[in-house]
């Protein structure tokens, strides 16, 4: 009996062991469902937008073409980042570069430009030939947005909002002068947004800044590196086959200034016969 008993656990704790050691071994072939986070910001990412509009598109695209699972999750923009710093999200959706970034965020090859403009109320005279002339007026701003250069530099009165379109309405309201946007984001919110936004606002002056689109993937996961390069992998292929250029036709970005210089460069590398 005492043998018996000596060989039942001799087998058991043989099977722990097996298990334990199982359980030990990562299994790197497959990573985990990525949960990728992104705000409100359309006509590039939205819950509204169709296919949840462009850099979406364009992004979810790329993960699948990388076999990526993945979820959507949308967050003002303040909290995304913060989800992605700690890494309770593994990605974000549409991050610009800046170099304070790259601490916490692994970037990927850029999707698409967007310019950053000032809008103005159309009946409210407001002019300047450099950004200093603007010390006097409040301007609206993203809360955790990445501003231009130069603008941040100005050290101009800014009053935070926590969506483009917050900041709209703040404009229209008259409880500030200015608003910070691209200039897609905010002819977007004028077309879907109530009646008394026709006609309203106007830009003023040239672009601030022209800002390029990435995915990023939080630097707490150790294989960052290898996710964001098969993401570029993703992206590369659909440049090749035509799917970009498709994607950003179904959405009305055909005429992008990133991809068309992109596109324009590709065609003066193509070798002639």
């Amino acid at each position: 009996m005492a043998k018996m008993f000596c060989i039942a656990s001799t087998f058991l704790l043989s099977v722990l062991i097996l298990l334990a050691c199982v359980i030990a071994i990562p299994l790197e072939a497959k990573p985990d469902k990525l949960k990728i986070v992104s705000n409100e910001y359309p006509p590039f990412y939205s819950k509204l937008s169709p296919e949840f509009g462009v850099v979406s598109h364009l992004t979810r695209e790329a993960l699948q073409r990388a076999n990526l699972a993945f979820t959507h999750d949308f967050f003002p923009f303040s909290r995304a980042v913060l989800l992605t710093k700690g890494g309770y999200a593994d990605g974000i959706i549409g991050i610009w570069y800046r170099e304070s970034r790259v601490t916490w965020v692994e970037y990927s090859e850029p999707m698409l430009s967007v310019n950053v403009v000032l809008y103005k109320r159309v009946q409210h005279d407001i002019s300047y030939t450099q950004l200093s002339d603007l010390s006097d007026f409040t301007i609206g701003v993203g809360r955790g947005y990445a501003n231009p250069q130069a603008f941040m530099e100005a050290g101009l009165k800014t009053e935070e909002g926590s969506s483009d379109g917050e900041n709209l309405k703040k404009l229209l309201l008259g409880r500030t002068d200015l608003v910070l946007i691209s200039q897609e984001v905010a002819e977007y919110l004028m077309t879907e947004g109530p009646k008394e936004y026709d006609h309203a606002f106007e830009v003023i002056g040239d672009p601030l800044s022209i800002e390029l689109f990435h995915f990023g993937i939080s630097k707490t996961r150790g294989d960052h590196k290898d996710l964001i390069v098969r993401f570029n992998q993703g992206l590369n292929e659909m440049k090749l086959d035509g799917s970009v250029q498709r994607i950003l036709k179904q959405h009305g970005f055909e005429a992008n200034a990133y991809w068309l210089q992109e596109l324009q460069q590709e065609l003066k590398e193509v070798p002639r016969n």
